[in-house]
């Protein structure tokens, strides 16, 4: 799951933090809304772009979820289950992806069974 040419912190199945206006094409009013967890599921293109996952407890209406535990991602105990975004990945820069601390990743099988769910 190593990306061979992304900077050391960025494998599929990770956990980052994105804002959602730094999502190709940014939605609308996104402005003001903070750093959401996504998960990576790909490598970066050959100009730094990868597709991620969004997760949230408030997607936008219409959104095809599902909830995150279904990955073996925990469930927060003060917000509870977040959904994982399985429609349409979003495209954002690596540059604009923040790690997790500690690192957070999915199992590989985990992994597989969300990238097998995506609407793509």
């Amino acid at each position: 799951m190593t990306c061979p040419t992304s900077p050391s912190y960025l494998q599929e199945g990770d956990i980052m933090k994105a804002k959602p206006k730094h999502f190709i094409p940014r939605p609308e009013g996104s402005g003001n809304v903070g750093q959401h967890p996504v998960i990576v599921l790909t490598c970066p293109d050959a100009q730094g772009y990868v597709l991620v996952a969004p997760m949230s407890h408030n997607h936008p209406e219409g959104t095809p979820t599902t909830s995150a535990s279904r990955y073996g991602l925990p469930v927060d105990p003060i917000k509870g289950e977040s959904q994982v975004n399985i429609g349409h990945p979003k495209v954002i820069h690596q540059d604009n992806l923040r790690a997790n601390k500690p690192h957070a990743s999915m199992s590989y099988q985990d992994y597989l069974s969300l990238k097998s769910d995506i609407c793509e």
